[in-house]
């Protein structure tokens, strides 16, 4: 899979946003884990949550997989229950879908023989920035950051700006509160 996707990172906030702005919310299993589940995949099922890919319409007549139609709770369910794993989130089709991703389990983030590669979907409008003077050096932030922005050197938080997408699972995550999502200076690209 990794490349020529629609998928745009969002931060948690917004993916609330969605799930509240809207009033119908169909289901259906992920595109990249429920395969990986069956063994249909070159790279093997990561354990995490099949059964929330996200739809705020009813997919297209013939579009030929199962759904359902869930209640504006069950979809407010499951993304707290997806926070609180530390995943993160992406648009898809113009916001009309909200995929519960995860860098272990997702296919953009795989080659074609399964290998790990580097997902260049569009990134959020938004992008970390850490009070590293309250920054306890936990490391949980860096075990949550799904394009590896984060790392720890020296008795330092290490922060590569461009190599953060903004999905805020980071900011989430993190116990002295010390990272915040703010406005990209430029437009997000890939």
């Amino acid at each position: 899979m990794g490349t020529d996707h629609v998928h745009r990172v969002c931060t948690y906030a917004e993916a609330e946003e969605a799930i509240r702005s809207h009033s119908s919310y169909f289901v259906n299993d992920c595109f990249c884990r429920g395969p990986a589940r069956a063994g249909e995949t070159s790279w093997d099922y990561c354990g995490h949550d099949v059964d929330n890919c996200l739809g705020f319409r009813p997919p297209a007549e013939g579009a030929g997989y199962p759904y359902r139609e869930i209640t504006r709770e069950e979809a407010l369910e499951k993304l707290q229950a997806w926070k609180s794993e530390g995943n993160f989130f992406r648009f898809m089709e113009d916001d009309n879908w909200l995929c519960f991703c995860c860098s272990c389990g997702c296919g953009w983030f795989r080659g074609e023989s399964g290998e790990k590669v580097r997902d260049s979907c569009t990134r959020s409008g938004f992008q970390e920035q850490t009070d590293t003077g309250s920054c306890t050096l936990c490391g949980l932030c860096v075990d949550v950051c799904p394009y590896g922005a984060r790392s720890i050197g020296n008795g330092k938080m290490l922060v590569q700006d461009d190599l953060c997408y903004g999905c805020s699972a980071c900011e989430h995550v993190c116990p002295e509160h010390c990272i915040a999502m703010v406005e990209r200076a430029e437009a997000p690209t890939g």
